[in-house]
């Protein structure tokens, strides 16, 4: 669902649609005229392997844009045995008498021994 999110905001956006969206809600707003205005709200759910979209709007745009969903590739589900790996950053601070990098998490120095101020 995360992957469609921004792409259907760069389709909008490309067919004049000033966009906002809203954890699985999608709207966009464009004028048409000097008091009218187009709307299409779209309501993404996540399920277990699958996304579904809602449009709501006019025939038009809900068609064309329909129309794109259908031609974006469809993305592999994971397998059970994928491992995700995310990326964490380790955050250090020099040790106040030996100068040695610590993680903040540490209470005592590796290098000299030294009890740290946390």
């Amino acid at each position: 669902m995360y992957d469609l999110i921004p792409l259907i905001e760069a389709w909008l956006e490309q067919e004049g649609f000033a966009v906002s969206v809203l954890a699985n809600r999608i709207e966009g707003v464009k004028k048409t005229g000097f008091l009218s205005s187009e709307k299409v709200t779209l309501f993404l759910e996540d399920y277990i392997g699958l996304c579904s979209v809602k449009i709501q709007g006019q025939t038009n745009t809900c068609t064309r844009l329909a129309e794109y969903l259908k031609s974006l590739p469809i993305k592999a589900p994971r397998s059970e045995r994928e491992t995700i790996i995310r990326e964490r950053e380790i955050v250090t601070m020099p040790c106040p008498y030996c100068k040695t990098l610590v993680s903040i998490t540490e209470r005592k120095c590796p290098n000299c021994g030294a009890y740290i101020k946390g």
